[in-house]
């Protein structure tokens, strides 16, 4: 009987130390399996954060890139936008000069052109029927040699030494004309256009061209601006004498020119006057007679406005 319960007791305890270590075994098996599942989960995280920050870099470098792209095309076009400014600046010029140029010069009532007397070298003005100088010009004169006459007061001395050099080789060299002043230029003209108006029955547009013919329109004479000379008389017949001579070989070295030479008159609009001569300063006076040419001519073959 003791033996029996001696087994059945050693039994109970065997099943109970088997309960407990199917526990214990549970109880393991359940911590090792968390401690999986939380290694994994961490894992898991940690892929998804690094993840994350790739998609954040990725973002943030994509959002560089489109930032620097749109800061890149904001500058080129600031720098395009700058071009087509100075592109604009420059043709807006180009045109305003361009318009400058091509602005219409002043014009009197008669239709001609009024000299700027201020951007034109004082030596080298030309007048004549298509051109005059503004009404009221008069420059200072100065008389030559007690003789009545004048010419541009910068003028006189160069007359002077040429007519005393003319002295020295025989010849003289009388002043017959010289400066007028506008004023009275106007009076001759327009007294002579009334006497041809009642002499012939002309009107007075058709009087004053035929006066023009004989005595040039206030401010288009060579005389109104004070820089030519008449010399000794007014007669074709000057073209014979000694002084004439005289003057077509030496008249350059004082700065004087024949201003209305043979076979110029369709350039100057003047006919053949061997009496009349022109200062434009000794300089000219040489390049003139050297090449032939009458002023205009001149003036036009080197550029020269006037």
């Amino acid at each position: 009987m003791k033996n029996k319960k001696k087994k059945s007791g050693e039994k109970a305890i065997i099943i109970i130390l088997a309960a407990l270590i199917v526990i214990f075994s549970a109880v393991t098996a359940v911590a090792v399996i968390k401690a999986k599942t939380d290694k994994k989960f961490d894992e898991t995280s940690s892929s998804q954060s690094q993840s994350s920050s790739k998609d954040e870099e990725t973002s943030a470098a994509s959002s560089s890139s489109e930032s620097t792209g749109e800061n890149a095309a904001s500058a080129e076009s600031t720098s395009e936008e700058k071009r087509t400014s100075e592109k604009l600046s420059v043709e807006n010029n180009v045109t305003s000069e361009s318009t400058t140029k091509k602005t219409e010069p002043k014009r009197s009532e008669s239709g001609r052109i009024i000299v700027d007397v201020k951007s034109v070298p004082w030596n080298l003005i030309v007048v004549n029927m298509d051109r005059e100088i503004p009404e009221g010009y008069d420059p200072e004169t100065k008389e030559i040699l007690d003789s009545g006459y004048e010419l541009d007061a910068r003028v006189t001395p160069h007359y002077e030494e040429m007519y005393r050099a003319g002295k020295k080789d025989g010849v003289t060299l009388t002043p017959f004309s010289g400066h007028r002043s506008y004023e009275r230029q106007r009076i001759n003209y327009n007294n002579l256009t009334e006497t041809y108006m009642a002499r012939y029955g002309l009107d007075r547009k058709a009087a004053a061209k035929k006066a023009a013919t004989v005595i040039l329109p206030p401010g288009t004479s060579e005389h109104n601006i004070g820089l030519a000379m008449d010399i000794c008389n007014t007669y074709d017949s000057f073209a014979n004498t000694a002084e004439y001579a005289w003057l077509m070989e030496n008249a350059y070295k004082y700065g004087f020119i024949l201003r209305y030479p043979k076979e110029k008159e369709d350039v100057t609009g003047i006919v053949y006057e061997p009496w009349h001569w022109r200062y434009v300063g000794v300089e000219y006076a040489k390049k003139i007679k050297d090449s032939g040419l009458c002023l205009e001519e001149y003036l036009d073959s080197v550029g020269i406005a006037y």
